[in-house]
This record gives structure tokens, C-alpha cells and sequence, in this order.
């Protein structure tokens, strides 16, 4: 960590993975928690992933504001304001005795989670010397998070059945974080304020096109990670603790996969092939996870293979993205990529509820190919331009 630092910001990399790791555990116990908020609230299974698209409004308005207004103010101070808005979802969706209360806090928790995932990346790429390996490594606590987050879950759940407990020590975590955050150092202002507008948006494409990819890739990452617990529990038989630890695998691939991208940054080679590699074996992994419905073996191979394919996507579009260094040009990306948790989780758990569970997952599939058809693309321009 100490290496890629510029200059004296170790707690506040420590501080930021700490808040991430935070938001892969909220964002990973929803796979196992939905049933049991639908159960709860008296809501269908489907109409509970509304929670999904909540969570993804919150956080896209949020990082929006810092992409159009605020990119050139104190990010660590946004980091602050979008962790206590944390605080406060968790405590809401854990605590709500009805379902549109449930929801206000997945906008609440989704508006703190886009302040502090803009805000963060900024932080990230301006202090930090080599920003690509900063950024994975960064995402890679998310990863760490999304692996915890839903056999603390599934376990809580199994053995008592009470959503108010995951969250309560959810909230505990992020009240952590806020108090860490609150103790480091920013960095300076005129950093995050860059003089030269012209790499911008609208004026940076690939930031845009970026953005599309990312946000195809939110649909598919988040929906399979939201879904896939029900699916092992619909085609396996396997129990509320037994689909989380499935769940979890597909998580824990997913930081084996930020860990095989942060080598591959550190050799300087070509991110956009990562990325179509990534995006092309995560494609046919899904294909097989919805073809396998009923064995729990090659379900489980193939959920962890599509994690781990999965896994670098996020850090290598996010680092071509801010190859420009414009700090809105970032945000904006991340913005745009969120936007894709809108609506594919919602629509991807209302295929598994009214078409079955192997149709569902696979809309991973086809995202996958969609995305890879337009990195290719990506790489033959710029092959024509270079």
C-alpha cells in the first residue's frame, strides 16, 4: 500500500478499503436476505428485488451530483457524508416494518453507497502513484466484503431468521469505517480540481463508452450475485445457509479475479484484452450454470467460474476510463455503469420467478456477449487510430 501512495495517505487507503469492503457486504447479503424481506413485508419474491433498483437509484443520483457539481470538492469529506447515509439504510432495511420503508432505505443506503464509490475512485487515482493497481486493489476489498457479506447472512438467517440482526452488524462495520474516514488526511483540493477541461466529458468518449460497458456489467455482476442463492435453492434443494455459501464462492472467484488483474496491470499490459477475455469466459460460464440446473456440483463450478471471469471487468474499464486523469470524467463513468443496476437485477429476478431459474441466469449470459461484442469493437478502433 505504502508504494502506490502519493505521499503520506495510509489511513486513508486504509479507510477506503475499509468502506468498501462495507459495501460489498451489504450489497452481497442481498442474495440470501430478499426471501426473507419478502416473507417479512408480505411481498412477492420478485417484487422485493425492487430493493435492487432502490439501492441502484440512490446510488446513481448520488454519483451523478459528484460527476455534474462536485468532483472538484474534498472527496474525503463526501466519503463521510455517503457513510452515514450507510448507516442509515442498513439500519432502515433491517428495521422497516413495512415494504415502502424498506425501499426509502435502499435509496438512502444506495445514495450513500454512489458518494462514496465516486468519491473513493477519485481519492484513489490522486493519491496514489500507480493508479490502475490502486483502483484493483481498492474493488478487490469490495470483492472481500461480497464473500463475507452472505455467509453472515445466510448463517444469521438459518439460525434465526431475523433481518434486523444482518443489518445491525452491517451498521456496526460502517460506523467503524465513518470513524477511520473521520481521522485521515485529505488530500489537496487543487488535486481533485484539474485546470485542463479538455479531457472532460462530453468531450472524453471513451469515458462514455466505458460507461456502457460498465453498465452491462453492473446488470450482470450484481443480478448474478443477487440471484443466484435463490436459483441454488429452486434447482438443488440446498438450504438458506448452504445457497449462501454458494453465493459466497461466487464472490470470493470475484476477488480471485481482482487479485489475477492486479498482476496483470503490474506487467503494463493491454487492459482492453483482459477485459474481452474476462467478459467472453464469464459469458460461457453463465451459459453452463444455466444449463446445469439440479447439480449442485457443476452449479457450483460454474457460478465460481463466472465470478472469477467476472472479477476484473470493474477495475480494468474503470482504469481505461481514467486514462484521461479527469476527475468527473471518472465519476460520470461509474455513474453510468451503475445506472445498469436500475433495472437488469429487477428484470433478470422476474425471468428466475416467471420463466424458472435457468432462464433466469441466463441473462448473464447474453449481458456477456453483448458486452464483448462491444469491446471488440472498442479494441479494433483503436487498433485503427494507433
Amino acid at each position: 500500500m505504502g508504494t502506490d501512495a502519493a505521499g503520506d495517505y495510509r489511513l486513508l487507503h486504509i479507510a477506503a478499503f475499509m468502506a468498501l469492503f462495507c459495501v460489498g457486504t451489504y450489497a452481497a447479503s442481498f442474495g440470501p436476505v430478499l426471501p426473507f424481506i419478502a416473507e417479512d413485508l408480505d411481498v412477492a419474491l420478485d417484487t422485493a428485488g425492487l430493493m435492487l433498483t432502490a439501492l441502484f437509484l440512490g446510488s446513481i443520483t448520488a454519483s451523478a451530483v459528484i460527476a455534474i457539481a462536485l468532483h472538484a470538492r474534498d472527496m474525503r469529506l463526501l466519503t463521510v457524508a455517503g457513510l452515514c447515509a450507510m448507516v442509515g439504510g442498513v439500519i432502515l432495511i433491517g428495521f422497516a416494518p413495512n415494504f415502502a420503508l424498506a425501499l426509502f432505505g435502499g435509496v438512502l443506503l444506495g445514495a450513500g453507497d454512489g458518494l462514496v464509490i465516486a468519491a473513493l475512485h477519485i481519492l484513489m487515482s490522486i493519491s496514489s502513484r500507480d493508479v490502475p493497481s490502486a483502483i484493483n486493489r481498492l474493488n478487490l476489498y469490495f470483492a472481500y466484503g461480497a464473500f463475507l457479506g452472505p455467509i453472515w447472512a445466510g448463517g444469521v438467517l438459518e439460525l434465526t431468521g431475523d433481518r434486523w440482526i444482518v443489518y445491525a452488524g452491517i451498521a456496526v462495520n460502517v460506523a467503524l469505517t465513518l470513524a477511520a474516514m473521520l481521522a485521515a488526511e485529505s488530500p489537496g483540493h487543487t488535486v481533485v480540481a484539474p485546470k485542463d477541461e479538455h479531457s472532460i466529458l462530453p468531450g472524453n468518449p471513451t469515458a462514455w463508452f466505458m460507461g456502457g460497458i460498465l453498465f452491462l456489467y453492473v446488470g450482470a455482476e450484481f443480478g448474478l450475485g443477487a440471484w443466484v442463492s435463490e436459483y441454488a435453492r429452486e434447482t438443488t434443494g440446498a438450504s438458506v445457509f448452504g445457497a449462501a455459501v454458494l453465493t459466497s464462492g461466487y464472490w470470493a472467484a470475484l476477488a480471485l479475479g481482482r487479485i489475477t488483474s492486479g498482476w496483470y496491470f503490474s506487467q503494463r499490459r493491454d487492459p482492453s484484452f483482459l477485459l474481452a477475455a474476462s467478459v467472453a469466459g464469464a459469458g460461457l460460464a453463465a451459459l453452463l450454470l444455466a444449463v446445469s440446473t439440479g447439480n449442485i456440483g457443476i452449479s457450483s463450478f460454474a457460478a465460481f467460474a463466472a465470478g472469477l471471469c467476472l472479477g476484473p471487468v470493474w477495475p480494468t474499464t474503470v482504469a481505461i476510463a481514467s486514462e484521461g486523469g479527469a476527475a468527473n470524467a471518472t465519476a460520470a463513468t461509474v455513474t453510468i455503469g451503475n445506472a445498469g443496476g436500475l433495472a437488469i437485477p429487477w428484470l433478470q429476478g422476474r425471468v428466475l420467478v416467471g420463466a424458472g431459474a435457468a432462464e433466469g441466469v441466463a441473462v448473464t449470459a447474453v449481458l456477456c456477449a453483448i458486452m464483448l461484442a462491444g469491446v471488440l469493437a472498442f479494441r479494433l478502433q483503436r487498433e485503427a487510430v494507433s
